[in-house]
């Protein structure tokens, strides 16, 4: 049951409790939309689960479009789905059956071929309860220059899902997004965009912010997972 009767809206950098907002959440469904002057302009959704040292434990815990199915089947991109604005891709989360060793769930959506979210237009994510009701609303600005975001992430606290509205670009694509959690590029694809990136206008692909350092992961190193590169460079600013 939805608790609060409207759509939350959220702004960069905010969070809030799930349980607060619905009696409904032991599963819950994201969509990621966008809207493009040509109808042409496309993005691709992913998810990324990760352990308390902020990484993918291994391939299974990075779900895109060649792995559709993450989490022991607690994660699952559903494809577009058409809506009275367009269309808008869809991503069903059983929290309830997250493995334990998951601590939050990053989800994100790039861009490919030298494409930047500035040739998008309403870019937002929403999120409803088991039952279809919109608890949650972000609209994600200041993305011109990138070509990957992170729109949100679930993460535990205290016993209970959160969600916190995100809004970090990289302008290093799905590359730089992944390598950051732990996920291993493929050098093969990684060239092949380097190739791209070269054909680009001058300027393009080049550093847009300080990379930020992370932790290093603790404990016995697992396979890392394997990916197609999208975009080679450093990452944007983190949210505040």
């Amino acid at each position: 049951m939805h608790l609060g009767g409207l759509v939350h809206e959220m702004v960069k950098g905010a969070n809030v409790g799930l349980a607060a907002l619905s009696e409904d959440v032991g599963s819950v469904m994201v969509s990621l939309g966008w809207s493009s002057a040509t109808g042409e302009g496309d993005a691709d959704v992913s998810v990324l689960l990760l352990d308390g040292d902020g990484k993918v434990r291994s391939d299974v815990d990075f779900c895109f479009y060649n792995n559709p199915v993450a989490g022991n089947g607690s994660v699952q991109l559903l494809g577009k789905t058409p809506t009275a604005d367009g269309s808008e891709d869809r991503i069903s989360f059983d929290l309830d059956a997250v493995p334990e060793e998951i601590d939050k769930v990053v989800v994100a959506a790039s861009r490919y071929g030298g494409s930047r979210f500035g040739e998008l237009d309403d870019l937002r994510l929403t999120l409803a309860d088991s039952a279809g009701e919109g608890l949650v609303r972000f609209a994600v600005e200041e993305a011109d220059e990138v070509s990957a975001v992170i729109f949100g992430e679930l993460y535990r606290r205290s016993g209970e899902w959160k969600f916190r509205a995100v809004g970090q670009g990289y302008a290093s694509g799905l590359a730089g997004l992944a390598t950051d959690y732990g996920v291993d590029i493929d050098d093969d694809a990684a060239e092949e965009d380097a190739r791209e990136q070269g054909e680009q206008e001058p300027g393009q692909g080049q550093e847009y912010a300080e990379e930020a350092p992370l932790p290093e992961p603790a404990g016995q190193p697992t396979a890392p997972a394997r990916v197609p590169a999208q975009a080679t460079g450093a990452r944007a600013d983190d949210a505040p």
